[in-house]
């Protein structure tokens, strides 16, 4: 599927651009990572599947995202292969866009991560688990990012750096997350970016045995949204 995704795209005229784990083997997890690629041109590609990310757009358009600071171009410029034609050169700046859309991408997966641990699905919560911290190491070092899981756990202090790496590890070995490093994780994630995420016993009180309770994270906390069919009943934990 891969091969024949980049072959359709090249073949149609594109710039094709790999980023992401898949250009760093020793943060790649065999099951749960995805295959990032960016598409500057060509024809429209559709029916990719669930492990290939594909984002379609134009030059113009990427420069103009980079410039208005799309943290999407942190990874094109520190973490990219082109396979065929050629990048355009992108300047990245820093702006209030950056930090709030790294700070709401951190509060989606730790909302993703509550709702896998209700549902039992511990492999996909602990992915959650480690992006949520890996962005927010990101977060921490905006100024100088890295990518790379070990070279960020060098430059970060304290217990983010001990989750990332622990995480890190579970990722790779095709492991589950706890109940305490979830805690762990939350507490430490919500005193940096300034936002109250609760423990995973206050989830499940406030879910009240319902596996399939939504959740959704912003700046004010986490939210439980009691059923699809009565989107108004809604709390923070």
């Amino acid at each position: 599927m891969l091969n024949n995704v980049i072959k359709e795209l090249c073949n149609s005229g594109a710039t094709v651009i790999v980023f992401g784990s898949v250009n760093r083997p020793r943060d790649f997890s065999r099951y749960l990572s995805d295959i990032n690629i960016l598409a500057l041109g060509g024809s429209r590609v559709s029916g990719i599947n669930g492990f290939i990310s594909l984002i379609q757009t134009d030059a113009d358009a990427l420069s103009n995202r980079c410039y208005y600071g799309d943290p999407l171009c942190i990874w094109l410029i520190k973490d990219s292969k082109v396979i065929c034609g050629s990048s355009p050169e992108l300047k990245f700046n820093v702006t209030t866009w950056t930090i709030d859309t790294i700070k709401q991408l951190i509060l989606n997966n730790m909302a993703l991560l509550y709702e896998n641990l209700l549902l039992g699905n511990l492999t996909w919560a602990l992915n959650n688990a480690y992006h949520a911290v890996k962005l927010t190491a990101i977060y921490k070092t905006i100024d100088e990012p890295t990518l790379d899981d070990l070279e960020l756990v060098r430059r970060i202090n304290g217990e983010l750096s001990t989750l990332l790496l622990r995480l890190h590890e579970l990722r790779l070995n095709d492991l589950v997350i706890s109940v305490e490093d979830t805690d762990k994780v939350a507490g430490e994630i919500g005193t940096i970016i300034g936002v109250r995420l609760p423990s995973v016993s206050d989830v499940r009180e406030k879910t009240l045995g319902n596996p399939y309770a939504s959740i959704q994270c912003d700046n004010y906390g986490c939210l439980v949204f009691k059923s699809d069919e009565e989107p108004w009943d809604y709390y923070y934990v």
